[in-house]
């Protein structure tokens, strides 16, 4: 299989704190891999530092085989490797519509993204009368206009009901079948277990161990990491 996304011994300090230590992993073309762990695992570091948000004390990353460490996070997008962010990041003050004009999109692409997630008849709706399921997809759809090879999702299903998180499986699905390949962070692993083939587990910052979903909820040493969460299947 073709790798899309290399992280090499990827290290991040702030002062005295390490938030990341060697990380180490590869990504596959059209693979959906999970990156999942407590709170302060390093998670959202290491996809500021895939994205440019951040630059690592050591250790590089390569998108299709180009090294992007360090590079503009602009730069970054237009090679095909896009981000969103748990906190949404859209126009609360304009309608859906409006938001992709915002973005810079054109209005037939558009068009056929807000069919695509369902966001059409809310086209003239103001963000911040959306629900949050639908400010979610309008998120997603806004990343999905840049024609990303690779996206990278934080937490999607954060906040969520059961019903919004139906909808969200719906347009990860979509992705898939459109060939993007996808990473997501997310602390509802019931929810990531359904789309990721892979999962790598983070701890203090260190790669605990990666594998199927299978595998990793029979991990004594995930199920370690996770006490007091609650049961890891679950969490």
């Amino acid at each position: 299989m073709k790798v899309i996304l290399e992280v090499e011994n990827v290290k991040k300090k702030f002062g005295e704190l390490v938030a990341l230590e060697n990380i180490s992993f590869s990504v596959y073309d059209k693979e959906c891999l999970g990156i999942i762990g407590p709170n302060g695992a390093g998670k959202t570091t290491l996809f500021n530092i895939i994205s440019g948000h951040l630059k690592p004390t050591a250790g590089e990353v390569y998108f299709n085989g180009e090294r992007i460490t360090g590079m503009r996070p602009s730069k970054i997008a237009k090679r095909g490797l896009v981000r969103t962010f748990q906190i949404l990041k859209v126009f609360q003050n304009l309608t859906v519509e409006e938001n992709f004009r915002a973005a810079g999109i054109e209005r037939k692409d558009a068009e056929r993204i807000m069919k695509e997630l369902n966001l059409h008849e809310r086209r003239n709706v103001l963000a911040k009368n959306l629900s949050q399921g639908e400010m979610r997809k309008l998120n997603i759809a806004l990343a999905l206009a840049k024609n990303p090879k690779v996206l990278l999702l934080d937490e999607p299903f954060s906040g969520l009901s059961p019903a919004e998180c139906q909808e969200l499986h719906s347009v990860i699905d979509h992705l898939k079948e459109r060939g993007v390949t996808l990473v997501i962070i997310e602390h509802k692993l019931k929810e990531l277990f359904n789309h990721a083939e892979r999962v790598i587990v983070l701890n203090y910052g260190y790669i605990l161990c990666e594998g199927t979903p299978e595998e990793i909820v029979q991990d004594v040493r995930v199920i370690e990491a996770y006490l007091g969460v609650g049961n890891v299947a679950g969490s």
